[in-house]
């Protein structure tokens, strides 16, 4: 009987991925009762899940049974406190701005549509590179992804291991 030796892999922290810890986010509702909508933004949570409704929401609001609150989303917004950052640099960025912008949007758009508390919180342009702010550290991941797949480059991520916050550099 022949058997077959594996070598074992040895991750350091630089290599290994990074699990999404919720417990960590001081924005995210622990156990919310009942229904809630965001004044906001519109969304509807039930329970922990937000999802966006523009009937149900209007059919809530009507019926007056409804918490009104902000979304987690809009707090972050609100007081400034993102948890993604993408920055964008190179002189490809300068040539290709509309269709860099229109991929970062069409990212989000997929994304709100999963949930609606990942957002672009605010895009600003100084010295030649973009910068945005995310509420969500997965929606700045997949905004770097999508920029590398698209239009290559190279793309560098940076978790941060005390609080859930990622930073993303796309350059080109």
């Amino acid at each position: 009987m022949k058997t077959a030796i594996v070598a074992r892999r040895h991750y350091d922290t630089a290599s290994s991925k990074k699990s999404v810890d919720t417990e960590t986010d001081s924005y995210l509702a622990k156990g919310a009762p009942g229904k809630m909508v965001c004044h906001g933004c519109h969304a509807i949570s039930t329970g922990k899940r937000w999802y966006q409704d523009e009937a149900v929401y209007a059919k809530l609001l009507k019926a007056g049974t409804v918490k009104e609150i902000f979304c987690p989303a809009c707090e972050k917004i609100r007081d400034g406190y993102p948890s993604g950052q993408v920055t964008l640099k190179g002189p490809f960025l300068a040539e290709h701005q509309d269709e860099i912008l229109h991929i970062i949007t069409n990212e989000e758009k997929r994304a709100r549509e999963r949930n609606p508390l990942h957002r672009i919180m605010g895009l600003r342009e100084e010295n030649g590179q973009l910068e945005l702010t995310t509420t969500d550290e997965k929606l700045a991941q997949r905004i770097g992804r999508e920029l590398h797949k698209a239009c290559g480059g190279t793309v560098a991520y940076g978790w941060s291991h005390d609080n859930k916050f990622l930073r993303v550099q796309w350059e080109r």
